[in-house]
């Protein structure tokens, strides 16, 4: 699914996409529907030796088909970059070993974090987040296709799962471990309401729904929608942190009878009327028939087997002002020229004027950062970005004193190696420095509400005047027009309007969502540098920038296109299915002994299985093939929990990857944290935090052959390159920088 994601990214923008490997799969389950609908437009080829880029997702197959080692091809085809797509990696001590997607979630705490407590962990469901690594590669090979290769052969670009997947839990866990918080399974609610209520899934009328605030007029907000019942005046109900940690319960049973008495569309229309991050828990007829992916022409029709389904389209439009004019971004690569000369890092020489806000937009920044793209965030003292914004910080169990805003490891997170300056673009003088700024810049980067960037003096019509050949990346909720445009997200209420929350649950149970694991910011931000490369491409290309209108709920709805064929195709929607998979079994989390131990197993083929059966005791012939395992998968999932259940975790996978079979340990942040692959692949660094000391920060989870992105490096303090910046780089004097300090221009 990852190559297949990465290759139909590429063809939607205008690539030539041959394909060598056999055509996709022939079932009507939604991982083969997606697969098809994946491969459409691509044509069958025999030979790659012209390609700018190629995508390899089987290793072994493609080596034994090339006649040689990954790096001999390499060598001999310096002009291409070969993408490579695995769970764990080209390096370090589990390359190579039998792995599925599923490991990548247990070994990166991605599923220690959702389900109920006492209860097996549950993941994400199968195709999503492969997704994920699809889009992670398309970016990466598109970065390295930026920059010129030293004559020594191709570039290898090496993206795994499971660094994706740590790098998206390093951000999601400072929420709640940096802050006294624990990180760990808690139903349809985030852990500890991630610090403030509410931060839950609750039933209404006629489903569920997702409320998510995080700030006090927020819930002033609800509390007036709900006709300000008098319990809402009592203290206890006032203290937003007490009651999202302390008694959650308590409130949501107060809450409850105003949600009961109203239906999801309802509630829908209040929250838009009072403008709260309140969002149904939506089917996927009913995504189908939002008004606002008509208007953005999101879905594409799509003819399979005599049906016509509506597919995904790209996320993004790319236009020549903030208009609904001409789209380009179908044809960004439709015409690629020679790559730039580059200094040792991908990036190097690009400038990225930064005015991102909390996490999808500054985590694009930081990544182009790390490949050595400068990038100045913009900030104002008088206005913080939030993620600055999280509280005290807790290390050993202890309040650590000083300005928890210089000192915030989520902030440092997300802006890992950017510059920072502070200016007040309320003032006139502060939007005159900006557009010198943006006069000077590759690219322009934010995520603010639709408009308000326009209304400072900011937009794109002002800074393409001055620089024609600035890319501008707008981020928001639904996209910058269209009936639902000012529609407020936070990622729990996009991933419930998208559709994801509903299919992540216990069989034959009601969704459990994945409050806990946060996907849209990082999902967009990956989404956003796949546009951002399309459109530096064509900028090289023709000399003209352009500007992108993302939207970050349609990007995650991309990644949910096997759910959204298969609702179509089937009539009906997807039910959680636990960890299990359309097509193979046995593929589930299992228990292990001990408290909490658990151990993901997956048997992929007859061969794998004969090697499990072997190890259990199993002698069956209904499970000797895949169908039948699959028919009598509830009996075999307990067979082999039987068989788990009374031996040590560490050993038994150890056991189970020596036979060949995929598993994994189902990992606590802790163990994560110290693991031993994402380790040896360089995945986190120390850093030197203000008033904190030595943090780990996670790279971003993309390797090049000649290229790591850098383990060390934080985010900037506030203000902290004020001069290089504005001195060196627009030329300010003295006299002139201090004036505007003086004058709050620079503040």
């Amino acid at each position: 699914m990852a190559a297949a994601y990465c290759s139909w990214l590429l063809r939607s923008m205008g690539a030539t996409v041959t394909r060598l490997s056999p055509p996709p799969p022939q079932g009507t389950d939604g991982l083969a529907l997606a697969l098809r609908f994946m491969a459409e437009g691509t044509i069958p080829a025999t030979s790659w030796d012209d390609a700018d880029i190629l995508v390899i997702d089987d290793l072994r197959s493609f080596e034994a088909f090339a006649g040689g080692s990954l790096q001999d091809v390499a060598a001999r085809h310096p002009a291409t970059v070969f993408g490579v797509s695995t769970v764990y990696g080209l390096t370090g001590p589990l390359a190579g070993v039998p792995a599925s997607a599923l490991d990548a979630q247990a070994v990166s705490s991605t599923s220690w974090v959702l389900g109920e407590a006492g209860r097996a962990p549950l993941s994400v469901p199968p195709g999503v987040l492969e997704c994920q690594a699809g889009a992670h590669l398309a970016a990466a090979c598109l970065a390295a296709r930026q920059a010129s290769r030293p004559a020594q052969g191709g570039q290898v670009v090496d993206i795994a799962l499971a660094d994706v997947l740590a790098a998206y839990v390093a951000v999601n866990c400072r929420f709640y471990i940096h802050h006294g918080m624990q990180w760990a399974r808690a139903g349809r609610r985030a852990s500890n309401s991630g610090g403030a209520y509410p931060f839950v899934i609750l039933p209404c009328k006629d489903g569920d729904v997702c409320l998510s605030g995080r700030t006090r007029p927020e819930w002033e907000r609800f509390v007036q929608a709900m006709g300000s019942p008098d319990w809402a005046k009592e203290p206890r109900y006032t203290k937003l942190r007490a009651m999202g940690q302390q008694y959650p319960a308590e409130v949501d049973a107060l809450i409850l009878p105003w949600l009961r008495e109203r239906t999801k569309a309802e509630i829908a229309s209040v929250a838009h009327e009072f403008q709260l991050t309140i969002a149904p828990l939506r089917e996927f007829d009913e995504i189908l028939a939002t008004p606002q992916l008509a208007e953005r022409g999101f879905l594409k029709a799509w003819s399979d087997g005599g049906a016509t389904l509506s597919g995904p389209g790209l996320p993004f439009h790319a236009t020549a002002a903030r208009s609904s004019g001409p789209d380009f971004a179908g044809r960004f690569l439709a015409a690629m020229v020679p790559p730039r000369p580059s200094a040792g890092k991908p990036l190097a020489g690009l400038r990225v004027l930064d005015f991102g806000w909390v996490w999808s937009a500054p985590q694009m920044g930081s990544i182009l950062a790390q490949l050595g793209a400068e990038v100045i965030k913009v900030e104002h003292g008088k206005r913080l970005d939030n993620a600055r914004m999280s509280g005290t910080v807790i290390r050993d169990g202890q309040k650590v004193e000083g300005d928890t805003t210089a000192m915030s490891p989520m902030f440092h997170q997300i802006n890992k190696n950017k510059l920072g300056i502070t200016l007040n673009t309320k003032l006139p003088e502060g939007v005159a420095l900006a557009r010198r700024l943006a006069a000077v810049s590759d690219v322009v980067l934010e995520n603010m509400s639709v408009g308000s960037i326009d209304r400072a003096g900011l937009g794109y019509a002002e800074l393409s005047a001055l620089n024609p050949r600035l890319v501008m990346v707008a981020m928001t909720g639904a996209g910058q027009f269209g009936p639902l445009a000012d529609m407020r997200t936070y990622a729990p209420a996009m991933s419930s309007f998208a559709g994801m929350e509903s299919l992540v649950g216990y069989p034959g149970e009601r969704p459990v969502g994945a409050l806990n694991f946060a996907v849209g910011d990082p999902n967009a931000a990956v989404h956003g540098l796949v546009a951002l490369f399309g459109a530096l491409a064509r900028r090289d290309a023709t000399g003209s920038g352009c500007y992108v209108d993302l939207s970050q709920t349609e990007a995650l709805l991309a990644t949910l296109a096997p759910y959204m064929l298969q609702a179509q195709a089937e009539g009906r929607q997807p039910e959680p299915v636990g960890n299990a998979h359309h097509t193979i079994a046995p593929h589930g989390i299992y228990r292990a002994a001990g408290a909490d131990r658990w151990v993901s197993l997956a048997a992929q083929d007859d061969a794998q299985w004969a090697a499990l059966a072997d190890m259990v005791g199993v002698d069956d012939e209904r499970f000797s093939t895949a169908p039948g395992r699959i028919a009598a998968r509830a009996e075999l999932d307990q067979l082999i929990e039987a068989w788990t259940a009374g031996q040590d975790r560490d050993a038994l996978v150890v056991r189970l990857r020596e036979a060949g079979i995929p598993a994994a340990p189902v990992q606590d942040i802790g163990e994560m944290w110290n693991d031993e692959q994402l380790t040896a692949r360089g995945m986190k660094g120390s850093a030197e935090l203000p008033g904190l000391g030595q943090e780990d920060l996670f790279r971003a989870p993309w390797l090049f052959s000649d290229f790591t992105p850098p383990q060390d490096g934080r985010g900037p303090l506030l203000g902290e390159h004020n001069g290089p910046v504005l001195k060196g780089l627009l030329g300010l004097t003295d006299a002139e920088f201090d004036g505007l300090v003086a004058d709050g221009v620079i503040a």
